[in-house]
């Protein structure tokens, strides 16, 4: 069964349309929500929990109609992305308030309070007020309260934008090993590509109100459904090249390019369409088998285990990202190729071949 699902949910505001959305969380699945700010990631959180009520559609928890349930009635916790702590309450009494707050007796509060300690870490900050606690802490002190909770669901909207790199990294892993740990349903909303791809077993990417696909981080990777989605999956994003395919289906030429590029796995004949090439599919150098072009240098990025090099074919700029540290001269001419076996070809609406 799944533990929630959206069919064909819209919600209208004066100057936006969020939906029509339709999507399920399976029991135990750690789902992500992707999509660049202001596409309507956290109104999609909002509506499975009950904040907001869609104006068609429906929505289900665990197989029952949701509409006129309560907030409390859903058994879904969430953490938001300013935390939300009681600022006069130590962390002890903010991850004990929902159970109190239901009449939960005295010895479950103490177990679930010794269970949440234990798996977050956080027995010796209990004492701590918000303001005595790092952002991490207050982090961890959060979550414990959403786990005590014991929901059958955990919806989480950005819950560690505000911490630093370092921070981000061990709570991707936390929350992932707690999410297993309890088999519950886990809705991860971030506009932080790295993040959701890093850890959901699932992704859905919304683009202008829309989901525009849904699938596995590998799936959305290597085969974007559309120009879109393509766009905001890949860091640096994918580079575009508007061109023609031949009238024998066997080619694609792009002015940019000067090259032929060989066409694999579509049947399209003549006409205009787009040329995706991930930059980690463009390679210094010529390589056997492979189309090769001519780009001249424009900046070199050095990013430690990577270098970025922003190079120009014709008109256009080409970013390519290559393995380690490379010695490139700016303005330097040099051969490249592009690996045929990841190539993505898109038709004139923008939807993939």
């Amino acid at each position: 069964m799944d533990a929630i699902k959206i069919t064909e949910a819209v919600k209208r505001y004066p100057e936006f349309t969020l939906g029509p959305i339709s999507m399920s969380v399976r029991q135990g699945e750690f789902f992500g929500i992707f999509g660049p700010p202001s596409t309507g990631k956290t109104s999609i959180l909002k509506l499975i929990l009950g904040l907001l009520s869609p104006d068609e559609g429906r929505v289900e928890i665990a197989g029952q109609d949701a509409a006129g349930l309560d907030v409390s009635a859903r058994g879904i916790s969430m953490v938001f992305q300013n935390l939300a702590l009681f600022p006069h309450m130590t962390g002890r009494e903010n991850i004990i308030f929902p159970l109190k707050e239901r009449g939960a007796p005295e010895a479950e509060i103490s177990n679930r309070l010794d269970m949440v300690s234990e798996v977050l870490h956080v027995s010796h900050i209990l004492h701590k007020n918000p303001a005595q606690m790092s952002g991490g802490e207050r982090q961890r002190i959060a979550l414990g309260r959403a786990f005590a909770a014991h929901s059958r669901a955990m919806l989480l909207d950005e819950p560690i934008a505000a911490l630093d790199a370092r921070l981000r990294e061990e709570m991707r892993v936390e929350l992932k090993r707690l999410q297993r740990e309890n088999n519950q349903a886990f809705v991860y909303v971030s506009h932080d590509e790295e993040e959701v791809m890093a850890i959901s077993d699932r992704v859905a990417v919304i683009i202008g109100g829309r989901i525009a696909q849904i699938g596995t981080p590998d799936e959305v990777y290597t085969e974007p459904c559309s120009i879109d989605v393509a766009g905001v999956i890949g860091s640096p994003p994918m580079n575009f090249f508007k061109g023609r395919f031949s009238d024998n289906a066997l080619h694609f030429e792009s002015d940019a390019l000067g090259t032929r590029i060989p066409v694999v796995g579509t049947t399209q004949k003549g006409g205009v369409g787009t040329l995706g090439v991930r930059p980690e599919d463009i390679w210094l150098g010529e390589t056997q088998g492979n189309p090769s072009l001519k780009v001249r240098i424009v900046t070199v990025e050095p990013l430690g285990g990577y270098t970025i090099v922003n190079a120009r074919a014709g008109k256009q700029i080409v970013k390519i990202r290559a393995p380690g540290q490379v010695v490139l001269e700016e303005g330097a001419w040099q051969s490249v190729s592009v690996d045929a076996r990841r190539l993505h070809f898109f038709g004139p609406d923008g939807v993939r071949l």
